[in-house]
């Protein structure tokens, strides 16, 4: 995104309460999920939310942002192999023009049993449905996420431009093909999660139509739908963990 949208993500998450309540909750099972031994990088950074939670975190972007540490491509990391313990990536795999090309360099610079992280949309029954016709990006499951090819043109896609529906094709329908090209990246845990907080809040762009007062109730409700959850979800919460022995 450009930095006027970020510095706006920015300003509006300062004001809504609701929206950071949300993040606050994905931010705990992200950090519950790390390893805590070494550097931890998040690419993507955006707004610079989540170094409130986890000061030590580095934080970048591709956009450049005066209150991020530092300004990369997520396919080119400036890192020495085997020197971080753990990347997050929030809303950033979907966007990318090569994936596969992303997670062998994510692997690379990892070390042993450090773990990379990532929260994504969820293609499910519900979220098509809004996904698909009222979000500006595209849904489409028919490109091959592992393939080299699938957008053309080396990294040149516009690092904006995303398709929703890159995460759950590689880790829910064709998570035994990432095993195939990624043996020694092992799935941790793919849980599906937010079925209608998360839509009603508006996000970044849209109002919020949920009162902060009701917020408990909905939660409640949330937790009860866990079980059909998997048609309504909104998010993907991916955890890999690096069973490879760099040199």
């Amino acid at each position: 995104m450009s930095y006027e949208i970020l510095k706006k993500h920015r300003e509006t998450w300062n004001r809504k309460k609701v929206l950071q309540r949300i993040y606050t909750g994905w931010y705990q099972r992200i950090i519950g999920n790390m390893i805590l031994q070494g550097p931890t990088l998040e690419i993507g950074g955006g707004g610079g939310n989540l170094k409130e939670f986890y000061p030590d975190l580095i934080s970048s972007d591709f956009t450049f942002c005066p209150w991020l540490d530092v300004n990369l491509d997520g396919h080119h990391l400036p890192f020495l192999s085997n020197s971080l313990a753990n990347i997050v990536v929030i809303d950033v795999l979907h966007h990318l023009a090569k994936p596969v090309n992303f997670i062998r360099e994510a692997q690379r610079v990892l070390k042993k049993d450090g773990r990379l992280l990532m929260l994504e949309p969820c293609i499910s029954p519900a979220s098509y449905l809004i996904y698909n016709y009222l979000h500006q990006e595209d849904v489409d499951f028919s490109p091959d996420v592992f393939s080299e090819e699938m957008w053309g043109g080396g990294d040149l896609k516009n690092p904006f431009d995303g398709n929703m529906a890159i995460p759950t094709s590689m880790f829910l329908r064709q998570a035994e093909k990432f095993r195939k090209y990624f043996p020694d990246f092992k799935i941790i845990e793919t849980s599906c999660s937010d079925y209608f907080i998360y839509p009603l809040s508006g996000g970044f762009e849209h109002p919020n139509l949920i009162p902060g007062f009701f917020l408990p109730v909905m939660r409640f409700f949330e937790r009860c739908m866990d079980p059909v959850g998997s048609f309504f979800a909104f998010r993907l919460l991916v955890v890999l963990a690096n069973e490879k022995n760099g040199k």
